[in-house]
């Protein structure tokens, strides 16, 4: 009457397990399951104990693809990330390229060489700018504005960007 419950008792661990999809019991229960059973207890224990070997051999070696399939996924980040690194740094010398680009340009706009100063008795156009004034040329205040007489000309100064020039102008 003893064994009804044991088996009993092992046929409702063994459908726990499959609903709950647990691995087959180590192989220590195995020849305690096979003693109630009787005669075969050997070769249960036998064919236990090879299913039991070529099990782990087949877990190793899917633990040893696992971390292979790991470490490739981590150099593949890691080299994503370099790449990342490499495109933002040509992304920073291409800005610094262009500003330095748009300096350059404004200084040569700066630089620029204006027309020569009038000849003496030469009219220049309105607006026209020359980088410096002719030789003597004279200060005169017109309703409070600062004009210099030249040639028959009359500048003013101004600014272009930073550097100082002088633009022909009717004086008010």
């Amino acid at each position: 009457m003893k064994t009804i419950p044991k088996i009993a008792l092992v046929a409702i661990a063994l459908v726990l397990m499959l609903i709950a999809d647990i691995p087959p019991l180590p192989m220590q229960l195995v020849p305690e399951a096979h003693a109630v059973m009787g005669v075969r207890r050997r070769t249960a224990v036998v064919v236990g104990a090879t299913v039991h070997a070529a099990d782990s051999a087949q877990m190793a070696q899917s633990q040893q693809q696992a971390a292979a399939a790991q470490q490739q996924a981590a150099a593949s980040q890691q080299q994503a990330t370099a790449a990342k690194q490499e495109t933002a740094a040509a992304q920073q010398q291409a800005a610094a390229a262009k500003q330095e680009a748009a300096a350059a340009k404004q200084q040569a706009a700066a630089v620029a060489p204006a027309p020569p100063p009038a000849a003496a008795g030469a009219l220049l156009p309105l607006g026209t700018v020359v980088s410096a004034l002719p030789a003597g040329c004279v200060s005169t205040p017109v309703g409070g504005v600062e004009y210099y007489y030249c040639g028959g000309n009359f500048y003013r100064a101004m600014f272009q960007g930073n550097t100082l020039v002088y633009v022909t102008a009717q004086p008010k």
